[in-house]
């Protein structure tokens, strides 16, 4: 699947805003375990590998480059759990021909935990997420979308309505402020 996206990062004021803006199609928890190796070479790469626990069930996905800074192959197969280490093997099989080289064994670095609101229109899905990681809280609006030009206009239409400025403002996905955080907390 080809996964499109715009992100905004928001503050927890914009975040009660927009939350009080719609009636939400869906909420829930959702649990990522992000892996990688020692030396962060599949997320410099720009490679995401992560286990999802969601509704009792657990997924390994893996999100790889696709050309656009907004367009990524992104690969799912369910697990039997959260292992702690992901196996070479089992991580080229599921990257198949998307794999830029041959992927190396990940292990498991930490957990991100997300309670995401969803809001679906036609041609996008809004996400709004409220995530927690090493004793930090964040908060995002993600549009999913399959017709850009709609998804530029919602999410126009919702910064406007909830005072969020976009002047130049680059949204890093969450598992680069997962990551960056990570660093933080293992420097020696």
């Amino acid at each position: 699947m080809i996964e499109n996206e715009f992100k905004v990062m928001l503050t927890s004021e914009q975040y009660e805003k927009i939350l009080s803006m719609f009636e939400w199609d869906s909420s829930a928890q959702q649990v990522n375990h992000y892996y990688d190796t020692k030396e962060l070479l599949l997320s410099g790469a720009h490679i995401t590998v992560r286990v999802r626990e969601k509704g009792g069930r657990s997924f390994l996905q893996m999100k790889l480059p696709n050309g656009a800074a907004y367009s990524r192959v992104e690969l799912e197969e369910e697990l039997g759990g959260v292992p702690e280490t992901l196996s070479s093997d089992m991580l080229n099989a599921l990257a198949g021909k998307h794999a830029p080289f041959a992927l190396p064994s990940a292990d498991r670095l930490g957990t991100l935990s997300t309670f995401r609101s969803v809001k679906r229109f036609d041609g996008a899905e809004v996400d709004l997420d409220k995530s927690e990681y090493f004793g930090r809280t964040d908060y995002e609006l993600e549009i999913e979308f399959t017709d850009e030009a709609a998804a530029r206009s919602l999410t126009e239409r919702i910064c406007s309505e909830a005072g969020v400025s976009r002047s130049g403002d680059v949204c890093l996905g969450k598992i680069h402020r997962f990551l960056a955080e990570y660093r933080a907390s293992n420097k020696k």
